[in-house]
């Protein structure tokens, strides 16, 4: 095998690490605060340990993991003041994402925000008051709902930072959806900023992505004071 297969098989390897890690780190089967031992990952993901050190540089990259000299790698902890964090900074690249999308896109751009807002509406009323039960089923058709907002801004970096700052919202969104038993609020909420962002309103679709980001932070942590 020459030097570019092995790279490549390396390459494909870190990959399919980076894949098992990240499911497990969101779907909450690696709990927040777990030591991550690369004997340990290895063992369980059947790969080897450096394709796995690899994949475990890139989720600290994304915030997921957390590594110290005295700890090693750890699943970052979830707290209020993270997803603080994660919230301000996706209300300001989402929002000029969603600026530069009602600039510059067209009727393809328009109809794939009313198709997925339309997917995620089936979902919802099929579903009812259990709809947010499954967060693997309904955790993609927001993400595309929401993707599907920002597609239009022909920036694939701004899109790249709101779709990992999705991701980490995520750990947090999944607590949210079990306690969630309110179709009609949901579905509300969403199709309020699709009317807005459409309508090319700029000042009322800044401000509902602000209340419909910061939801997930208030019923999260409830009875803390509000950002």
């Amino acid at each position: 095998m020459g030097a570019h297969e092995q790279a490549s098989d390396a390459g494909t390897l870190t990959e399919r690490a980076v894949q098992l890690l990240h499911r497990d780190i969101l779907s909450g089967e690696l709990q927040p605060g777990v030591k991550l031992g690369i004997s340990g990952l290895v063992e369980t993901y059947r790969i080897g340990a450096t394709p796995i050190r690899e994949a475990l540089s890139r989720l600290i990259a994304q915030n997921l993991i957390v590594a110290s000299d005295r700890r090693g790698f750890h699943v970052r902890e979830l707290s209020r003041e993270d997803l603080l964090d994660i919230t301000n900074t996706r209300v300001l690249i989402e929002r000029e994402g969603i600026r530069l999308s009602m600039l510059h896109g067209g009727d393809d751009w328009e109809s794939a925000v009313i198709a997925h807002m339309h997917r995620l509406r089936l979902y919802v009323e099929r579903h009812g008051e259990a709809f947010g039960e499954d967060y693997d089923e309904i955790g993609p058709l927001h993400q595309q709902f929401h993707a599907s907002l920002l597609a239009g801004c022909r920036s694939p970096r701004l899109m790249s930072l709101a779709e990992n700052l999705f991701l980490q919202a995520s750990r947090y969104r999944r607590i949210l959806m079990r306690t969630w038993s309110d179709p009609k609020a949901y579905i509300d909420s969403h199709e309020q900023l699709v009317d807005a962002i459409l309508a090319r309103d700029e000042d009322r679709s800044g401000t509902l992505l602000r209340t419909h980001l910061e939801s997930t932070l208030r019923s999260v942590y409830p009875d803390q004071s509000s950002p």
